[in-house]
């Protein structure tokens, strides 16, 4: 399937009157219709500068007549097309036209580089290729400009053309980066090329919303994704037709993508008839307003796009989205406190409940929960139910059916009275024994995606347990450059540096690792990384305290989804490098380039951790096993944040400050480096 609204020789192109290509476009534009789509009048504008440009080109290449363009190119990841590509033998130009524009803006040249990006990462026929975005503003000024090539990336430089100096622009960035060993690209092999992308949650998420099916979203693994849906989709019409209650625990490895089958399921509609509510649910707060602020932000404009073209007749409100977001996500511990309100059963009959783990045991809901009852009359007693026991007590009210999906990760538990999945076992075999269980054999035996945790601790044959290989998402998405990642993770935190090490090894030539005594070249080193919206953030220990010296304050209060979703104009956002996020801000969520803060929390006692707390004035031994286990799962999550490279600051300390003492990290940097980090 073409994937280009008109494609073509540029000889074809230009013997062709400019009204026959522009019915092309528009056909293809009904056909696929898009609010990305640029318009008519743009079309006629850009098509006619094309030309002119072209035909100045072959004037003096002649054989510029013989590359291949592509007009309307649809990238399926974000549902966006980029509005020209010109095959220029061995090399790629992705030419983003802006008519309306008089001068550069900054999205737009972000826009016309993330366009590259994805190409060049996603795009099997474009690997290899030096790719060239160009921003094409035709009544703006002049802009000085000097080519350089990008030894790091593939993608260079966005450069900046009116309708003067396209054809400049393109014939100098030829003759500059073009390698005559280089094979031809093929272009009717390059159009019909696999795309195979590993979104952001956030970009997920937003794609779903939009109207993209998940298996265009992530292609990397669709195969395994969209299994996943479909055996849950399969799983909650059979409860509706046949009266079940029936829990759903899909596992998988850290950004494997539990997160987007859950969110797929929720929006879904397709699979299902529309005469019962469904949402999804989690307690990570920060997650939930992240993803309520983009998805209501992208809703809002892509409804205002939809209005200015009259496809809508009323002008949309940004707070009618917020609306639909909050009843589509919502926040697990408010779905909690007004269902022990009342004896009814829920509005929704499917519930999906991510981070399933990180439930809280019965101790810990009723400290919390103790103020509360003073306050508040609750018809039945929840004191010592576990949140896993009360989620089923509230689904178990409907009469007829009603399922439960659990997203179970490993290893990410990493507050005070995270039960773990065990809690929900424990629920099941005690009480609720009536409902039918589908679950990964990876949760019935335990193994390193779920930390080793098992739903039971001996199967108990009075239930009624269906294992399903679908319901385990294998491949990582979050980290595409290294799938083993969060294996090399997993050797570091368990102490086994040798193993680490090897690991490493298959991963620093496609995923820097590095290490670095020097939070401004930590710093400097991610800000080179920065090229189109690729995100870049500092992130940090919550008990990282003695970080202030070098100006990351962990316990500083900020609004994640600022941080995460701002511009890199906003001193607020993650972009700036001013504000560090702790592993609460970041669970769940990632970011491109990471640089991770690691102060004397967690520190080195001969061959093994020594744990620590900062109290005051001095560091104080963690004793407790369980406070252990958190911080160790602290440092997992920060250190699996990353999509494409990750550099770690670790500080050289301070011989007169005894709260910083140099003895504290060295240790600790000696270790990480015996991990397979290289030094900056």
């Amino acid at each position: 399937m073409k994937q280009a609204y008109y494609s073509s020789s540029v000889e074809s192109f230009l013997l062709l009157n400019n009204e026959e290509i522009i019915g092309k476009l528009n056909i293809a534009g009904t056909v696929f219709a898009s609010q990305w789509t640029i318009t008519t009048t743009s079309w006629i504008n850009s098509i006619q500068l094309l030309k002119n440009s072209l035909n100045q080109l072959i004037g003096e290449k002649l054989s510029a007549k013989n590359w291949y363009i592509l007009l309307e190119y649809d990238i399926p990841r974000i549902g966006k097309r980029i509005d020209a590509v010109l095959l220029a033998d061995d090399l790629i130009f992705v030419i983003e036209y802006k008519y309306d524009r008089n001068k550069y803006e900054l999205h737009d040249i972000h826009q016309a580089e993330d366009y590259a990006i994805d190409l060049s990462d996603f795009h099997l026929e474009s690997r290899g290729r030096i790719i060239v975005p160009i921003l094409l503003a035709p009544n703006a000024k002049p802009h000085s400009q000097e080519l350089h090539l990008n030894n790091e990336s593939l993608v260079q430089t966005c450069l900046k053309a009116n309708k003067e100096t396209l054809f400049p622009i393109i014939k100098n960035s030829y003759e500059y980066y073009h390698i005559d060993s280089k094979k031809i690209i093929d272009p009717l092999r390059w159009e019909q090329g696999e795309y195979h992308p590993t979104p952001t949650i956030i970009q997920a998420a937003k794609a779903l919303f939009g109207g993209q099916k998940v298996e265009n979203i992530t292609k990397y693994s669709a195969d395994n994704l969209s299994k996943t849906c479909k055996y849950l989709a399969g799983a909650i019409n059979q409860a509706k037709e046949k009266s079940k209650k029936i829990i759903c625990f899909v596992t998988g490895v850290p950004g494997a993508g539990k997160t987007l089958v859950g969110l797929n399921i929720v929006h879904e509609k397709e699979a299902f008839t529309n005469d019962f509510n469904i949402a999804y649910f989690s307690g990570n707060t920060p997650l939930i307003n992240v993803l309520r602020e983009a998805l209501a932000t992208d809703d809002w404009v892509r409804k205002t796009s939809l209005f200015k073209l009259n496809k809508i007749g009323k002008a949309p409100r940004k707070t009618d989205s917020e609306r639909d977001m909050i009843t589509k996500i919502q926040n697990l511990h408010l779905f909690i406190k007004d269902s022990i309100s009342k004896i009814t059963p829920p509005n929704e009959q499917v519930v999906v409940f991510d981070e399933a783990q990180r439930c809280w045991n019965g101790k810990h809901f009723s400290n919390k929960t103790k103020q509360n009852r003073n306050r508040e009359k609750t018809p039945f007693e929840t004191r010592d139910k576990s949140e896993a026991e009360l989620l089923f007590e509230f689904m178990d009210r409907h009469k007829d059916w009603a399922v439960i999906i659990a997203l179970v990760g490993g290893g990410q538990e990493i507050n005070t009275g995270e039960g773990g999945i065990a809690e929900w076992g424990k629920a099941l075999e005690n009480k609720y024994q009536n409902w039918e269980i589908h679950i990964s054999k990876e949760l019935l035996a335990g193994d390193s995606s779920t930390a080793d945790q098992k739903l039971f601790l001996s199967v108990p044959k009075k239930l009624q347990i269906i294992p399903n290989e679908c319901l385990h998402l294998s491949v990582s998405e979050r980290s595409f450059r290294a799938s083993n990642l969060n294996t090399w993770v997993n050797a570091l935190i368990n102490n086994k540096p040798p193993e680490a090490n090897e690991i490493a090894k298959s991963i620093k030539e496609t995923f820097p690792l590095y290490i670095t005594r020097n939070i401004n070249m930590a710093k400097n080193w991610l800000m080179s990384k920065k090229i189109g919206t690729k995100r870049i953030g500092l992130i940090v220990s919550s008990g990282g305290l003695r970080l202030k010296p070098y100006g990351i304050h962990a316990k500083e209060v900020i609004d994640e989804a600022t941080w995460f979703l701002n511009d890199e104009d906003d001193v607020r956002s993650s972009y700036y490098l001013e504000i560090a996020a702790t592993e609460y801000k970041v669970q769940g969520l990632e970011l491109d380039w990471v640089g991770v803060c690691w102060d004397a929390d967690l520190r080195r006692d001969q061959d093994n951790w020594d744990f620590k707390n900062f109290s005051g004035k001095r560091w104080i031994k963690t004793s407790t096993l369980e406070e252990q286990h958190f911080l160790l799962n602290t440092y997992r999550v920060l250190l699996t944040r990353a999509r494409e490279g990750m550099i770690i600051f670790v500080p050289e300390g301070d011989i007169n400050d005894h709260t910083r003492l140099p003895a504290f990290y060295d240790p600790i940097f000696e270790y990480l480096k015996s991990c397979g980090l290289q030094e900056l």
